[in-house]
């Protein structure tokens, strides 16, 4: 499963922190946040998928009555 393999992959690299200098714990922090915001897409896109799915949608005119309501009072 790719989830274990990349808890694996981040345990090693939590692991071996103690020898990293600040060039590369910045670039071990930018590579982690990408790889979150990467895992909270796939997340994302998958729960909406699963509204399709399962019949929970809303047509355009209902959502932009919606933001108009909210954002033109």
């Amino acid at each position: 499963m790719q989830t274990d393999k990349i808890k694996l992959s981040v345990e090693d690299i939590i692991a071996s922190l103690q020898s990293l200098d600040n060039s590369e714990r910045t670039r071990l922090q930018n590579a982690l946040f990408e790889l979150q915001n990467d895992l909270d897409l796939k997340h994302a896109i998958q729960e909406n998928l699963d509204d399709i799915k399962n019949g929970r949608v809303s047509s355009h005119e209902s959502i932009m009555k919606e933001i108009k309501a909210t954002y033109n009072s």
